[in-house]
């Protein structure tokens, strides 16, 4: 059976950038109009008064910083708390297809690949801007390439979940090269007038290029794939094509992203940890052979616990970096951006772990070795 290489990645955020200071500002300001539009539904115990954000709360709930988007005015304007992204005829490449060409034209680059080089492309995002035409062969017919593209979402382990189809493909001999892109546009399905997830996302675009591991050496060779799944509602957003016929007009529906962070936290911390020990094992391991924990960045404690437990040890910052202070979560680009920030100075022969986590919940685990 064929090896498998991920032989480069690349990534792009955008150049607008929100610090806590001042989403907090714009949330607060919020807050007040709100709690005085309604101040008598909320003094008869009608309406429950809105609580006030700060910097403190952010960065004491997920280590965030700073975070990157693409649209920053929309979101900074108090009465709209969006981002707006104007629509585009449909003869000019779209919003997010444009987001993940970016990041997959860095990665081919970085490998010096051209589209004659790549069989195919997988999208794999929390979230396509549409059901059809897929986003990827859009991207597919902006690079040229000449093959089969389709979309697919796992939420935040959306890439992951695509690296094991592509090493799948890889394996079986049907396919010698595939794209993985995950173009991530957090900002359009986040909530900004909550207060539990106001902060947490951020925008951003990766790519993982997958080859057969004998076309020339270097790259990192895939050792091994794990994957599982375990339904829940604690992270949720309900945006889909029956949104128009559920509800009638009038009636109030928000299908942002919505969380019980309290319960996430308390269940994706063993069930993601579990499958990292499990593939580590698979592949004949232990965690003293793991030199690196390429996490995804949900919040700076699940990436430190969830690393402790995959790794045997509290892990040094350079074992288990952490880039979500700049960039916040970033959902599926998130686990690629840090191995691509944080995989350089590796040698041959040394391990590393990456892992992904979220809402279904899902997790996706590769293990890859430096060649």
């Amino acid at each position: 059976m064929t090896d498998c290489v991920i032989r480069s990645t690349g990534w792009h955020a955008p150049d607008a950038r929100i610090t806590n200071a001042e989403l907090v500002e714009v949330f607060n300001a919020y807050v007040d109009q709100f709690n005085t539009e309604n101040a008598a539904a909320i003094e008869a115990g009608e309406t429950q008064a809105m609580l006030p954000s700060s910097e403190e709360f952010i960065v004491k709930a997920s280590g965030i910083q700073n975070r990157h988007v693409l649209d920053r005015d929309g979101l900074m304007d108090i009465t709209r708390m969006r981002p707006r992204l104007p629509h585009r005829p449909i003869d000019e490449l779209s919003v997010q297809a444009e987001f993940g060409l970016i990041a997959a034209k860095a990665a081919l680059e970085k490998a010096g690949r051209s589209a004659t080089d790549v069989d195919g492309i997988i999208v794999a995002s929390s979230a396509q801007q549409r059901n059809f035409p897929a986003v990827s062969v859009e991207i597919q017919n902006a690079l040229g390439i000449e093959g089969w593209a389709y979309d697919m979402t796992m939420a935040c382990a959306s890439a992951l979940f695509g690296l094991q189809q592509a090493r799948d493909m890889i394996r079986a001999g049907s396919a010698n090269s595939v794209l993985i892109i995950s173009p991530e546009i957090m900002s359009a399905i986040n909530h900004y007038r909550r207060r539990e997830v106001h902060f947490i996302f951020g925008d951003a675009s990766a790519a993982i290029l997958v080859e057969r591991a004998d076309i020339e050496p270097g790259g990192w060779l895939v050792r091994g794939t794990r994957l599982q799944t375990a339904f829940s509602n604690a992270l949720r957003s309900d945006f889909g094509f029956l949104n128009h016929a559920e509800f009638e007009e009038g009636e109030e529906f928000e299908a942002f992203v919505d969380q019980d962070g309290h319960r996430v936290f308390r269940d994706v911390i063993p069930f993601a940890s579990s499958v990292c020990e499990a593939l580590i094992a698979d592949c004949g391991l232990t965690g003293a052979d793991i030199k690196r924990a390429w996490m995804h960045q949900a919040n700076i404690r699940m990436v430190h616990a969830i690393s402790k437990r995959a790794l045997g040890r509290d892990p040094t910052p350079e074992e288990a970096p952490v880039i979500l202070d700049e960039y916040g979560n970033t959902s599926s680009s998130s686990v690629v951006m840090t191995f691509d920030m944080n995989s350089a100075d590796m040698t041959a022969g040394e391990k590393g772990i990456m892992a992904a986590f979220g809402a279904g919940y899902g997790c996706g685990t590769a293990i890859v070795e430096k060649r």
